[in-house]
This record gives C-alpha cells, sequence and structure tokens, in this order.
C-alpha cells in the first residue's frame, strides 16, 4: 500500500526524520522543566540571572520573557534551536523534487497515468504532513515534560507550540520549492534557501537588538515565529496566520512554475537565451593541463559554494558584531543614567557584563561566534555531502578509469575541501575584525584570530566523519546523521553545563571542541587532538573507499 500511492510513499521515506528531528529537539524542552526550578530556587541566583538577561548579548539570540519561568526560559533557550526544522524542510523539499528531476526518477513516475499537478501535489502534501508530525511531536513532548515536572504546560498550548514550530519550517519549505524552478541542480536550490534562512536571522536579531530600528525584524518570517510563545501563554494567532499564508502563497507559486516549464530544465528570467547546457561532471578531462589535477578541478568544482559561504558568514559576522557594539553602547548609557539614581543596580548589572574594554568584548561576542561556528560546521557538512552524492550518481566512474589511484582521488578532494574551510575562516577573521575597527570596537586582534582560524579543525572532523560514513551510506543519509551530530552537539554544550554533566560526555559535543578561543585563546593539545582525529578517521575512509565496490 505505501509503495502504490505517491502520498504515504513519500511519507514514508520522511519517518526516520519524522522520528529523529520530533525526538531529538522535543526533548529539550522537558530537560530544561526540570532544570529550572532548582536554578531559580535561590534568591540570589534569580537576581543574577535577571541581571544578566539584560545584557544586550542575550537579544541576539532571541526575546527574554518572562525566563524566570520554566516555560519562558525554555522558549529563549529554543528560539534558535526550532527554526532549525526548516533546514530539514528545505533540504527535503529540493530533494524530492529537483533531486528526483536530476536522477531522473521524476521522469518514470511521470509515465505513470497521473497528472503533473497530481504528483507534485500529493509529494508536498506528505512534506507538508511530516513538518507538521514533527510538529506534533515537540509539542507532545513538552506536554508531557510538564506533567513530569510539574511545569504549567496546557495541552493548547502545547499543541500550538509544535504548530508555530511547524508553520515557520513550512515557510522555508515553501521557500525552496520556488526557488528550485529557477536553477538545475538541488544543491543551488538548497544554498540558496538557507541564505534567506541565514538572512531571516538576521534581519530579525537586528530588530531585537536595536528596539530603535525594530521594523527591520518584520521582514523577516522568524519574527511572526516569535511573536507567539505558547509556553509563556504568549500567543498570536495573526502572526501564525501570516506564516500560513506566506507558505501557501509561495507554494502555490512554486507549483504553478513547475507546472509550466519542462522537467529538467528552470525558468529563465532573460529573455532569448540560448539552448540550455548540461551541466559539467568532475570527470570530464578536457582544455589544460591545470584542469587534470583532481585537486584542482576539486576545488574549482567549490569556488561557488566557498565563495557563497564566505560572503554570507562575513555577512552575518560582520553584521552581528555592528548590533552588538550598538546594544552594548546603549546598555552603558543606560547603566550611566540609572547608576545616578542607583548605584547598587548599576554595580551588580555592571559585575555581570564584566566591565568595558576589549575583554568584555570578547565575552559578548563569544556567544556570536559560537554560533557562527554552527554555521560553519554545516559549510562543512554540505561539502562531505558532495563527495557522497559524487558517489551516488556515479561521477567516479569515468574519473576512476583513468590512471588514478581511489586513494589519490579521495585525499585531493579531501584536501580541496579543507582549503576551502581555510579560505572561509580567514573571510569570517578579515569581515569581523573590519567592522570592529570601523565601529570602534575594541577586539585583540590574536584572539580573534584564533576564533576564526580556530573553526577549521573541527570543520574537518565534521567533512571527514562524513567521507567516512559515505563509504557504507548514501548521501541523504549521511547529511542526516552530520546534522544530527551537529544538533545533539549543540544541546549538550546547552544543556551540560546546566545539569552538570561530566567532562567526559562534554567532550562528544563538536560545538564543545571548538570551546572559547575569543576569551582564552586556542588550546594547542585540543587542536592537535582534532587533528589526529582527522588523520584517524581519513585513514579509515580511505581504506574503506580503495576496497569497496562502488556499485550499490
Amino acid at each position: 500500500m505505501w509503495l502504490r500511492n505517491i502520498f504515504l510513499k513519500t511519507l514514508a521515506d520522511c519517518r526516520v526524520a519524522i522520528l529523529g528531528w520530533g525526538v531529538a529537539i522535543g526533548s529539550i524542552a522537558p530537560l530544561i522543566f526540570a532544570f529550572v526550578p532548582a536554578l531559580l530556587s535561590d534568591s540570589g541566583t534569580r537576581a543574577t540571572v535577571a541581571a544578566l538577561f539584560r545584557h544586550p548579548a542575550i537579544r541576539l539570540f532571541g526575546e527574554p520573557v518572562d525566563v524566570l519561568t520554566p516555560g519562558g526560559y525554555a522558549t529563549w533557550r529554543l528560539t534558535l534551536i526550532l527554526p532549525l526544522v526548516g533546514v530539514w524542510a528545505l533540504l527535503v523539499t529540493t530533494r524530492t523534487l529537483r533531486g528526483e528531476e536530476e536522477s531522473g526518477a521524476l521522469d518514470l513516475l511521470l509515465s505513470i497515468p497521473r497528472s503533473r499537478l497530481h504528483v507534485v501535489l500529493a509529494k508536498l502534501g506528505a512534506i507538508g504532513a511530516a513538518i507538521l508530525l514533527i510538529g506534533g511531536l515537540i509539542g507532545l513532548l513538552a506536554y508531557a515534560g510538564g506533567l513530569v515536572t510539574a511545569a504549567t504546560v496546557s495541552p493548547w498550548a502545547a499543541l500550538l507550540f509544535g504548530v508555530n514550530t511547524a508553520l515557520l519550517a513550512e515557510v522555508f519549505g515553501a521557500c525552496a520549492l520556488l526557488v528550485s524552478q529557477f536553477v538545475r541542480e538541488r544543491r543551488s536550490a538548497a544554498g540558496i534557501t538557507g541564505a534567506l534562512l541565514g538572512l531571516s536571522v538576521l534581519v530579525v536579531t537586528a530588530g531585537r537588538a536595536l528596539p530603535a530600528r525594530g521594523w527591520i525584524g518584520r521582514l523577516s518570517p522568524l519574527y511572526y515565529f516569535e511573536r507567539s510563545k505558547p509556553l509563556v501563554t504568549q500567543v498570536d494567532l495573526r502572526a501564525m496566520l501570516v506564516l500560513a499564508t506566506l507558505t501557501i502563497s509561495i507554494g502555490t507559486a512554486g507549483v504553478l512554475l513547475f507546472l509550466h516549464r519542462d522537467i529538467g530544465g528552470q525558468i529563465r528570467i532573460r529573455a532569448g537565451a540560448g539552448p540550455e547546457r548540461r551541466p559539467r561532471r568532475l570527470a570530464s578531462f578536457t582544455g589544460s593541463r591545470l584542469l587534470k589535477s583532481v585537486f584542482a578541478r576539486s576545488l574549482g568544482a567549490l569556488a561557488v559554494p566557498i565563495a557563497s559561504w564566505g560572503l554570507g558568514l562575513a555577512v552575518y559576522t560582520a553584521a552581528l558584531t555592528a548590533i552588538l557594539q550598538q546594544a552594548q553602547r546603549n546598555l552603558l548609557d543606560l547603566l550611566e543614567t540609572v547608576g545616578r539614581f542607583n548605584p547598587m543596580y548599576a554595580e551588580l548589572v555592571a559585575r555581570v557584563t564584566g566591565g568595558s574594554g576589549a575583554e568584555m568584548n570578547a565575552r559578548s561576542l563569544t556567544a556570536a561566534f559560537t554560533v557562527v561556528a554552527g554555521l560553519f560546521m554545516v559549510f562543512a557538512i554540505t561539502l562531505a555531502s558532495r563527495w557522497a552524492a559524487d558517489e551516488d550518481d556515479g561521477r567516479f566512474d569515468l574519473l576512476l578509469s583513468t590512471p588514478l589511484s581511489r586513494q589519490r582521488v579521495m585525499l585531493s578532494r579531501f584536501a580541496a575541501l579543507t582549503i576551502g574551510l581555510v579560505i572561509v575562516a580567514g573571510v569570517i577573521f578579515a569581515s569581523t575584525g573590519l567592522t570592529a575597527w570601523a565601529a570602534g570596537f575594541a577586539l585583540d586582534r590574536l584572539r580573534l584570530a584564533e576564533a576564526a582560524i580556530g573553526m577549521a579543525p573541527v570543520g574537518m572532523v565534521v567533512a571527514a566523519m562524513g567521507y567516512l560514513l559515505a563509504g557504507w551510506l548514501h548521501s541523504k543519509s549521511v547529511t542526516g546523521i552530520l546534522t544530527g551530530w551537529l544538533l545533539t552537539s549543540f544541546v549538550v554544550t546547552l544543556l551540560g553545563p546546566l545539569f552538570q554533566w561530566p567532562a567526559s560526555a562534554m567532550q562528544l559535543s563538536i560545538v564543545e571542541q571548538y570551546g572559547t578561543p575569543l576569551v582564552t585563546g586556542l588550546e594547542p593539545v585540543r587542536v592537535a587532538g582534532l587533528f589526529v582525529v582527522v588523520v584517524v578517521v581519513m585513514t579509515a575512509a580511505t581504506v574503506r573507499f580503495a576496497t569497496k565496490d562502488l556499485v550499490r
């Protein structure tokens, strides 16, 4: 039955993701519910936490509302995590339609007596249902956590909590559908939509951190998502309606464009464009001697993602630095004014913010750099997934028919990937340093360089794990496992200190391995350990690739 119905077959393909994403994200709220009452039982701790949440850096990651309650604290903690469901939505949307066009599977499906409209609506309906199921599972676990920990979470609030998350993810799934009509490859569609998601985060962050320019946040779908905070009984049904309207309107435009173009083609914006060209393969050995180098061709193939991710992360870190500098200046002005009437209050907040100058700025920017490091690891995941996807698509067959060893091919590809990671890390350093210099935001340039370049070895570990997993799994499984690892690492980093988990458990988090180099600098032992892991994992991956049968 599952294989005879397009809707059910597509939904069945998402069953692992539904369970994985729903449980992974939904289990965070109950853990926070269990911890917050003990954390805030002491009046002194409550005062310190309340003062901490007045720091401008806090607003970069979410609007603190009623944070001294389990529901409010969980809402603030989850503000950056819940939009990650949108990442899965855009990936599955591009893979289901544009990905099947690339592989030719959609041609076979359309040969059966089903209209193109029926096929696309069945597939998109299944994706929408899967996203709603993920949201429902998140809400169900939040409600169950409230029952176990005696936190106040009504069934209605838990349901809206999950629905609000699903609606945001649906918006970016619809955006991925629309973008897919203008590009030929699923990678391009996913990359562009991911950039839109990152831009949305940046815009809503600017709106939160700079109240005088709060109107900027309204340009982002995340603004309407954050308007509703069901766990603190703050629900804006009009904002949820805006998200639903965006999904329907953008999705309808994508479906209409899909129905009026050739399968495998794209919507051309320029009139009178020439005939379509077939995409060039990595295995095509023509042209200059430089193009005959696997390393050079691999690096050339990564030029577009390196440039796009580098530019995106540069803009993001520069904007965060500028926003934080302005917000911190506003706070210091406020402290100076309030301190004239209440010196004790000003002293408390000043102690929490850590004083002034480069040291305080580094502490404030560290939280932002943790998020940037997470995005950097997402970039590493996309590069590792390219290796698995090239094998799935059979792009190594012609390449390996030449007198090149498999070991050389894999190591050349990984070397090009490493160069790409270093280039993007350097761009992050340059953009942050120039912005800080222009805005008069004091930073230790050596520590800043360590914080930026320190992302490279962490990204290499993630990519190496992807190359190893590709020895047994298809590209979508590799992407899913690496994404799950990254998401779990963020959860461990967020909750581990709260629950005082042992250091051995914390070391399993790849985010924890990045550390806080802006404040403490790079730890040589940790960096050396990361390089050892890369060598060991890549050795195992090379042995597997050299001895396996490429036909699965």
